[in-house]
């Protein structure tokens, strides 16, 4: 087993190389992740706690829309994690391959997690280095087994997201929330977007032609916290993908940026002090890129029924709407 792997539980990896085989009890969470995975708490033989998940294609949406057959299993088996800089904590103990995906076995480090917008706010800075100590220890040490760039911008589009809205929530509120796009955003900025959604292997494109390493992928609260002195990053694999560093940061603004609730131009002001003398250009392309991931979301924001909420986040909007029109200046998709 991977000296990394187990960090902090040394005798779980010495008793046995099977921890599943050990589970003497389990139950079902309520995960806020919205895929479709399935999470559990379970108990070893000897009192421990880990959590299980069942990375599954058969329920998984974001698996099936990014072609994941258990993405995780092979960069485990490949021994990427390995590789990640000592002051990362994946947390996980085991991945095993199945048929349909992965089951992968973790540390219970729930307490550890940023539960609140409150909680990243005090640790966003810390959490922006983190990434960017992944991203430097894997320069010109390409990975294998990663999700398509291309696959990382269509997830979310409203043609994928058509495919799964029968089934799953969040792609129907993002069918929702582009319609909403559509009617309150300008129509250059429209336009852009709508090229990203049909030709998704363009904007990749442009991006891979620059500086890339290993890409994280899926910063958001629910994946991160801080625990012993290290960063705590979950959920690798799924969108995990080979990209410049600014895909990382722009995902990680765009999702988190109303948790952590500084405005816009000092978290931007934040990541680039991460990032370092990283390329603008890339940073320029990521953010288009995360607005065609994301857009619907603020969409939805931005038309709530609190007046407040709707306010703020029309705001916020139109500030994603001048970034992409700057990218839009070096890019014409």
């Amino acid at each position: 087993m991977a000296r990394q792997a187990c960090p902090d539980a040394e005798r779980l990896c010495a008793m046995g190389s099977t921890l599943l085989e050990r589970v003497v009890r389990r139950e079902l969470l309520v995960s806020d992740g919205k895929s479709g995975s399935q999470l559990e708490r379970g108990w070893l033989d000897d009192g421990s706690a880990i959590v299980i998940k069942h990375a599954d294609i058969r329920r998984d949406w974001i698996m099936q829309a990014t072609g994941d057959a258990g993405r995780i299993a092979r960069l485990w088996a490949e021994g990427v994690f390995e590789q990640l800089p000592d002051g990362i904590d994946h947390a996980m103990l085991e991945v095993h391959q199945t048929p349909s995906g992965a089951v992968i076995v973790m540390r219970d480090v729930s307490a550890s997690l940023f539960s609140t917008g409150a909680h990243l706010r005090s640790g966003h800075r810390r959490v922006l280095r983190a990434a960017a100590e992944v991203h430097h220890a894997f320069v010109d040490r390409p990975v294998a087994s990663l999700c398509p760039l291309e696959a990382c911008y269509a997830f979310l589009s409203p043609s994928v997201c058509a495919r799964f809205a029968d089934g799953h929530e969040v792609p129907r509120l993002a069918i929702e929330g582009w319609s909403r796009f559509h009617d309150i955003v300008a129509d250059d900025v429209v336009q852009a977007i709508s090229a990203i959604h049909n030709d998704p292997a363009r904007l990749a494109a442009e991006l891979l032609a620059l500086p890339s390493t290993l890409i994280h992928g899926d910063l958001k609260l629910a994946n991160l916290g801080e625990g012993r002195g290290r960063v705590i990053m979950l959920d690798w694999g799924t969108l995990t993908t080979w990209a410049p560093p600014a895909v990382d940061y722009a995902w990680y603004l765009a999702i988190n940026g109303a948790a952590i609730g500084d405005n816009h131009e000092q978290l931007l002001h934040d990541v680039r002090q991460a990032a370092g003398d990283g390329d603008r250009t890339a940073l320029g392309f990521a953010l288009i890129g995360a607005l065609a991931q994301l857009g619907w979301e603020k969409a939805l924001a931005a038309t709530a029924d609190d007046e407040g909420t709707r306010r703020h986040e029309r705001d916020g909007l139109a500030w994603w709407s001048a970034q992409a029109r700057t990218a839009l200046e070096r890019w014409s998709p």
